[in-house]
């Protein structure tokens, strides 16, 4: 009996050790993973860092493919031992080593404070506007405000300093207290570029407001449909021209450096996108001006020999001069880049003295040359090659585009103006000046909205464009009978606010009419004893300038004080 139950004690003694072993091995450290065996096995496809693969792995291993694996392990054993308590302090944020701690804490306070501020006052602007605020019942005095779709936070915080910098005597660098918030700068070069803060599209205005300002500009519609252009349209505030009186200033001659361009000049006409003017005249020569008012600086002068000059105009591109003479039966293409001098010799499908007269599509495609018997010769304006002609009845005397080049009007001999289609190269409608025996000049507004006829009688009747359609007799809406010789030309001025017209037959004899009123100016020109005949005008391409060559080889300069712009 004693022998059996010493042995019952050592098998009872047995199994309570193998179960604390088992209990502890429960407990027991995973050295392996923490020593890097717990890795990717080296049958893997891809490589490990580039390193050799092997079968068995070094213990300075700690990482592989961006993985710390002894880190995923103590975390495992710390969730094994604290539960929930090291959960709660995994979601807290971490700090950088470095960091200041009391700078994130103010920054973190600071966008506290600013979106709370933000959520005040759009709560207080939603409950200051009423509910329908596109209502009819409203009564609201002012335009509704709305709310930005989205801030940045940082623009406040960001500032810029404005430097001015001066070439006269003085102090040169920063201005003091000149730091400004980076939204206003923002804000002042968008008015500086487009003339207001806001959009016209963007502003929430009032309905009955609007219709306050329609009432108020129901007297001036009419007024400021007339002076409306394709290129500068005029805002229901700007300041209409006065009619009667003309304020203008006589500046320097433009031409008073060189004086060299002959004594009859033939061509003055201004840049479109530069302050330049060239000056053409019978000496052949043609000259370019840098127009400033008080001075006008000479920048180059071309010499066409055995070339007197009849008509210059400039491309409409502005990169080239395209020159005729009465003399010769070619034109001549002055290239303002390179310098050079083209000759177009004459087309045989063109009559000879067809090069003399001509005018510029606006378009920059087409060249529309008086020929003889009735016909016009259209050119490619690029190739400078004919294309086809077109016939009329007597001869050509004038030719004008219109605003887009898709019209071609041209008056003759027996009175008749005829309207051209440019895309069909057809005739589609004509009809008879009124009163005239011998069409010499026609115009038409940048509105397309008037039509000017001159005549050999110095009549010049005022159509409106909208009228002459389907109507071979019209009446004009204005006939002017200022002047007593053949009108040798007509300009209205880019506004459409002026028309000019002036015959080279007799002394002084130029007019300026004003619109929509019909009506002359009565002081201008000023009458004088030493005045010479006009031989040619233009407008500058805002309308600030006048510019006008005469008889006695000088190009006047004037300044039109209502317009602001060159």
């Amino acid at each position: 009996m004693g022998r059996k139950n010493k042995k019952t004690l050592s098998k009872n003694k047995a199994e309570s050790v193998e179960q604390l072993k088992s209990q502890s091995s429960e407990f027991q450290l995973d050295l392996g993973a923490l020593d890097g065996y717990d890795l990717p096995s080296v049958d893997d496809k891809e490589d490990v860092h580039g390193q050799p693969q092997s079968k068995k792995f070094k213990q300075s291993k700690p990482e592989v493919l961006g993985i710390d694996y002894r880190e995923r392990e103590e975390k495992r054993l710390e969730e094994l031992l604290f539960g929930e308590l090291f959960k709660k302090s995994e979601h807290e944020p971490q700090v950088k080593k470095g960091t200041d701690i009391k700078s994130l804490e103010s920054k973190k306070s600071k966008k506290r404070l600013r979106k709370q501020i933000s959520i005040k006052e759009s709560r207080e602007a939603k409950d200051a506007l009423p509910e329908d605020v596109y209502g009819k019942n409203l009564g609201l005095s002012s335009t509704a405000v709305r709310q930005a779709a989205w801030v940045d936070e940082d623009d406040e915080d960001l500032k810029c300093k404005n430097v001015q910098f001066q070439k006269e005597k003085g102090l040169v660098g920063e201005k003091a207290g000149s730091e400004t918030v980076y939204k206003q700068v923002l804000e002042k070069r968008f008015a500086s570029i487009h003339g207001q803060i806001t959009p016209k599209w963007a502003q929430l205005q009032n309905k009955d407001k609007k219709k306050a300002q329609q009432e108020d500009s129901d007297n001036e519609e009419d007024e400021q449909d007339l002076t409306k252009t394709a290129t500068n349209l005029l805002r229901k505030d700007s300041i209409l021209l006065p009619k009667e009186i003309i304020k203008y200033s006589r500046m320097s001659d433009i031409n008073k450096e060189t004086r060299a361009e002959g004594c009859l000049i033939k061509s003055v006409e201004f840049h479109k996108k530069q302050s330049v003017a060239l000056v053409g005249g019978d000496s052949g020569v043609l000259t370019l001006f840098q127009i400033g008012g008080s001075t006008n600086a000479k920048i180059q002068s071309i010499t066409f020999k055995q070339y007197p000059i009849h008509k210059a105009r400039f491309s409409a591109n502005g990169e080239e001069v395209i020159v005729s003479s009465n003399v010769t039966g070619n034109i001549q293409v002055h290239n303002l880049a390179n310098g050079r001098n083209t000759i177009i010799p004459h087309n045989k499908q063109m009559e000879q003295g067809s090069y003399k007269n001509f005018v510029l599509s606006p378009d920059g495609k087409l060249i529309a040359f008086q020929g003889q018997f009735g016909y016009i010769h259209l050119m490619s304006a690029r190739s400078k090659e004919w294309i086809t002609s077109l016939k009329m009845n007597g001869n050509v005397h004038a030719l004008t585009f219109n605003a887009d080049g898709t019209r071609l009007y041209s008056h003759g001999e027996f009175g008749e103006v005829y309207v051209w289609d440019m895309n069909g190269r057809v005739c589609v409608h004509k009809f008879l000046d009124d009163g005239c025996i011998t069409g010499t000049s026609v115009a038409i507004s940048p509105t397309q909205q008037y039509l000017a006829c001159g005549s050999s009688s110095g009549i010049v009747n005022l159509y409106n464009t909208n009228q002459l359609e389907n109507n071979s007799l019209p009446k004009p809406d204005k006939v002017i009978q200022n002047l007593v010789t053949k009108i040798s030309g007509i300009n209205f001025h880019p506004s459409s606010e002026i028309v000019s017209m002036f015959s080279s037959e007799k002394e002084n004899a130029v007019r300026l009419a004003h619109f929509p009123s019909m009506t002359i100016f009565k002081n201008f020109p000023i009458q004088n004893k030493s005045s010479a005949r006009v031989c040619t005008m233009d407008f500058s391409p805002s309308g600030g300038y006048m510019a006008a060559g005469f008889n006695n080889g000088s190009a006047l300069l004037y300044r039109l004080n209502h317009y602001d712009q060159y």
